[in-house]
């Protein structure tokens, strides 16, 4: 659906130096983090080239809707938030009690939903019957503990299936729309405080049946092994975004910068500033996504990124 990424022209500007960080100084356990980072980069870059997605067995899918939805990065106070550049905007909406979820576990979640929709060709999915075992199935560490992942997977789970997706394109004075809701019933009989503890029942959940047609028809393939090495929400949806769009790229498309703010920057103040740190930070996670999918030919140009058509990054169809 094109309209999601086509808006207004954005004067490019010079990348912004951050004010409060003095040049050349860096704390050693930020150097150390960066060291290990750019080590994994390497290193599944390096197993991305020598076997593919699909002989590794590492083939992921992402439901369309949701690489178009783009989850918040962080936390979002209230039960809904909206963007809108003009010519569509999108929707979440949440239980109060529940908030809206954000960070990657979603982010994985929506992948292992989408992906296990497809293979078993059901709507209604099983999830385990020990949080820790819903963790392994997504790739997560089963530590636990307080930054643990499994402290966190039944909140981020909760919020993600309780989620409701509204996509709306302004034509004049034809009104153009599409609700998604993840799913219509399910549950979750995990005890977060002993996530190795077994219940008596597997927890499932049941997804809606619009959901459940983009997990079908219109999943978007990408390399499993990307997902879990990429850190930042952004840099994660900058590379689902990027294998959707070469997918089906067919001609070169400029991205003005106006809606790549639309569609990947949620949090960023609506200034100059704002923009110019959004502008920072996109580059920051493209360069991340590049190591790992250097295929993708893109360039910066003064009215935004330039999409060249690419070799998808997965070759297997959706």
């Amino acid at each position: 659906m094109p309209w999601l990424l086509e808006a207004a022209d954005f004067t490019d500007r010079k990348l912004p130096v951050d004010p409060d960080r003095p040049a050349g100084i860096h704390s050693k356990k930020a150097v150390k983090a960066s060291s290990a980072k750019v080590a994994g980069l390497l290193d599944t870059a390096i197993a991305i080239q020598e076997e593919d997605a699909t002989a590794a067995g590492q083939i992921g899918y992402m439901a369309r809707a949701m690489i178009w939805a783009s989850l918040p990065h962080k936390k979002v106070d209230g039960s809904h938030y909206k963007r809108d550049n003009g010519l569509a905007s999108i929707t979440m909406l949440v239980d109060p009690d529940i908030g809206l979820p954000y960070g990657k576990l979603p982010r994985l979640i929506s992948a292992w939903l989408t992906r296990e929709a497809k293979l078993t060709g059901s709507r209604e999915l099983t999830l385990g019957r020990s949080l820790n075992e819903f963790a392994q199935k997504l790739g997560l560490s089963t530590n636990g503990g307080l930054r643990g992942d499994t402290s966190r997977l039944k909140i981020q789970a909760t919020k993600l299936f309780s989620t409701f997706v509204s996509l709306k394109a302004h034509q004049g004075q034809d009104f153009t729309y599409k609700n998604v809701a993840l799913s219509d019933e399910g549950v979750l009989l995990w005890n977060p405080k002993k996530p190795h503890e077994s219940s008596l029942w597997e927890s499932t959940i049941t997804l809606s049946e619009a959901f459940y047609r983009e997990c079908m028809d219109y999943a978007v393939p990408f390399d499993l092994r990307v997902l879990h090495r990429l850190r930042s929400p952004l840099a994660i949806d900058l590379y689902l975004w990027l294998t959707w769009r070469m997918f089906i790229l067919r001609r070169p498309a400029l991205i003005p910068w106006a809606s790549l703010r639309f569609q990947f920057g949620v949090g960023y103040a609506i200034t100059p500033q704002g923009m110019a740190h959004f502008r920072a930070e996109f580059h920051r996670c493209l360069h991340d996504v590049q190591a790992l999918y250097p295929a993708a030919r893109l360039s910066f140009e003064r009215g935004g990124l330039k999409l060249l058509p690419s070799p998808p990054h997965v070759n297997a169809l959706p």
